[in-house]
């Protein structure tokens, strides 16, 4: 990689990294103020329970190791396809935000403009340009898109069981009790093949995007 590709890519990374951390701040800073000190891991295991919220962890967590470059969690997110299932993640935060939930709804103040135009908007449009810029190309298989949905339909499972529990749901879509089980199960089915869709375009453009380059260099 050039030195100029990864000074751009460092720049989508450190982007990447402050918006979703200015917009997961901000919610989580209002639960805990808004909880006795007593309740504050529940309101930690609630805050990180929402799908956007969880998923601009993982990219806060994915920048900050690629930044830093060293370590564990390094060697880990330098897979070109953990990167891009990264940003898959993020990028659906955004749709599903806009075109499934309906967009920003009953926001308090100005300030919690911020992370609906952060965390909702900003991280997963991020997400896609790093994807185009940011991510090595080539290495992505058509089996790469079924891999990565482990991660929605693992938090899909987690709240079957856990919703019945703790007596409410995060989404609509997920809500037993309002949509019954045969309910959840559309959604969740046509959720599923949106994401397989979303990867199956990733990997085309990840391959259209490889051979662009060898075609470049051939070219030098």
């Amino acid at each position: 990689m050039s030195a100029k590709m990864n000074r751009e890519r460092k720049m989508w990374l450190w982007t990447l990294l402050l918006s979703s951390l200015i917009g997961i701040s901000i919610w989580y800073g209002r639960s805990l103020l808004n909880a006795p000190v007593a309740e504050w891991g529940r309101e930690t295991v609630r805050t990180f329970s929402f799908f956007t919220n969880l998923s601009n962890l993982i990219i806060i967590i994915m920048a900050a190791a690629l930044l830093i470059g060293r370590g564990r969690l390094d060697g880990f997110f330098k897979s070109p396809a953990v990167q891009a299932a990264c940003c898959l993640y993020i990028a659906f935060v955004g749709l599903g935000f806009w075109f499934i939930l309906g967009g920003p709804q009953n926001v308090p103040s100005w300030l919690f403009w911020i992370p609906e135009m952060t965390a909702h908007t900003l991280s997963p449009i991020l997400g896609v340009v790093f994807f185009l810029r940011g991510v090595p190309k080539g290495e992505l298989t058509w089996k790469h898109p079924f891999v990565w949905l482990a991660y929605p339909i693992a938090y899909l499972v987690y709240w079957l069981f856990r919703g019945p529990i703790v007596g409410y749901y995060p989404y609509f879509f997920v809500n037993v009790d309002a949509i019954g089980y045969s309910g959840v199960a559309a959604w969740s089915g046509a959720l599923i093949v949106i994401f397989l869709v979303l990867g199956l375009i990733m990997w085309r453009i990840d391959s259209w995007q490889a051979n662009r380059q060898v075609r470049l260099s051939a070219t030098d």
